[in-house]
């Protein structure tokens, strides 16, 4: 095992970056320690959810790089945008751990565990429960919000009619979790994965030989995972080829399914895009480099460098890839409908594009 990238980063976060044989790369940010039990990523980076960290509990596979609790899904869907000032980061906002965009609401884990989330709230899926505690992952969906305990229990809020907040309470503890438009993936302890909700495409159907997985995203009607041998697998709605992953694409760390395209990062870091690109969302700058995360929005991507700059292609509408430029640099991204959200090194998050519904709006107690 080589180590080929270290951070050490604010929250008393260490952040590793391994190169091994098996592929095996792993972000560990400490929560109390210096080893963070199975963080999902992400979506991180975190659309997909993902785990590491053999030490921890839960007992997980395979580390998989920039596990920094940053489950990233992209489930997005198509409405207006109100006025509502949710780009107005407060000062005092405080540092968080973890954080996951969609359409109109954003979620963020903060230091302690505790879950706050903001925007959009029609349907509750901000009505973070009172007894809830902490939680180490969490993913919004397109009208829902799920966090993982470090139990390994599930906790599942918002609109759930459609079945994406049933989840089997007697296939945990879960490690990692994905929430896309009205399904939901969860991956059990032992790399299993599990998807529940709208099945219409074909986006819950897990494959039974898929075998145990270290990486899941929930899109908008399609599910990508990776395997433990690296192997990327989409299953689901396949419009616009979002499902076609490339013959050539080799093994992968990590994946991120968005509206109607889907982005993954090969073992040697190269970002790779496919399906629909009728805005740029898979147009991958040709200098770009080595990644750390990518996050597939609705019509837009983000990726972080390795060096911790953060780069946005795709459709710009209401600035959602204009990046600040005193941004610095970020250990994780999240790409949302109309916003992109991001946990610089120093635990800030910062938020831009629309701010139509409050999910740039941090409140003040923070």
């Amino acid at each position: 095992m080589r180590l080929s990238t270290a951070l050490h980063v604010g929250l008393g976060l260490t952040v590793l970056w391994w190169k091994t044989k098996t592929t095996e790369q792993a972000f560990l940010p400490a929560f109390g320690s210096r080893c963070f039990p199975a963080v999902s990523q992400p979506k991180p980076a975190l659309g997909s959810a993902r785990f590491a960290c053999s030490s921890c509990f839960p007992k997980t596979l395979h580390g998989q790089m920039r596990n920094l609790t940053f489950s990233i899904n992209a489930a997005k869907f198509q409405a207006e945008v109100r006025s509502g000032g949710q780009c107005d980061v407060p000062d005092d906002l405080g540092p968080v751990l973890a954080a996951s965009a969609d359409y109109s609401h954003t979620c963020a884990v903060k230091t302690d565990g505790q879950l706050v989330c903001f925007g959009d709230n029609r349907d509750g899926q901000c009505d973070v429960p009172a007894d809830l505690g902490p939680v180490f992952a969490v993913s919004a969906g397109y009208l829902h919000t799920i966090a993982v305990r470090p139990s390994g229990e599930l906790v599942c809020f918002g609109y759930s009619r459609r079945g994406q907040c049933d989840f089997p309470p007697d296939l945990g503890p879960y490690v990692a979790v994905s929430a896309g438009l009205e399904h939901t993936c969860a991956i059990r302890a032992d790399g299993q994965l599990v998807c529940f909700g709208t099945n219409g495409r074909g986006q819950c159907e897990v494959p039974e030989d898929l075998g145990a997985v270290s990486a899941v995203s929930a899109g908008y009607l399609h599910t990508c995972a990776v395997q433990r041998d690296g192997q990327l697998f989409c299953f689901g709605s396949n419009e616009g080829g979002r499902c076609n992953a490339p013959a050539d694409l080799g093994p992968a760390l990590d994946v991120s399914a968005g509206l109607e395209h889907t982005c993954a990062v090969r073992t040697d870091g190269q970002l790779v895009c496919f399906g629909s690109n009728a805005h740029g969302q898979c147009d991958v700058p040709a200098d770009l480099g080595p990644v750390l995360a990518v996050s597939a929005g609705y019509l837009h991507t983000c990726a972080v460098r390795i060096d911790g700059e953060l780069v946005c292609f795709g459709d710009n509408e209401d600035g959602r890839c204009d990046v600040p430029s005193d941004l610095g640099p970020v250990l994780a991204v999240s790409a949302g409908r109309f916003h992109t959200v991001a946990v610089r090194t120093d635990g800030q998050l910062v938020a831009f594009g629309s701010n139509g519904d409050g999910q740039h709006d941090k409140p003040g107690s923070w």
